[in-house]
């Protein structure tokens, strides 16, 4: 009975650990400035993005972040409006940022 029973709890253990990997690959989703004309797949942050009108989506593991933000910009060659998984979209100064609008600090003091 207790090999059994030890069976069962690491059963349990891996599909808990497995649950957790899933978990933090976020839909992640991107507003463009500018619709796309046709349905667009493009790789940004090793991530495939699937863009139509002016929306992208993708699976990603990456962080919301400003380079991972410019990144798919380029890709595009657009500018980026919104970007991020739900509750982690990046600010508006950020999204300044990836589009290359935003003066370092140390150049705005001089």
């Amino acid at each position: 009975m207790s090999a059994l029973r030890s069976v069962v709890i690491a059963a349990l253990a891996s599909m808990s650990f497995a649950g957790a990997a899933y978990a933090r690959d976020a839909i992640f989703t991107a507003r463009l400035e500018t619709p796309v004309a046709q349905q667009t797949r493009v790789i940004a942050q090793n991530t495939i993005w699937t863009c139509e009108g002016d929306t992208c989506r993708a699976r990603a593991d990456h962080a919301s972040t400003v380079r991972a933000c410019r990144q798919l910009g380029r890709e595009l060659d657009g500018r980026i409006v919104a970007y991020g998984p739900e509750g982690d979209e990046l600010t508006a100064d950020e999204i300044a940022r990836c589009n290359g609008d935003a003066v370092p600090a140390v150049q705005a003091a001089n």
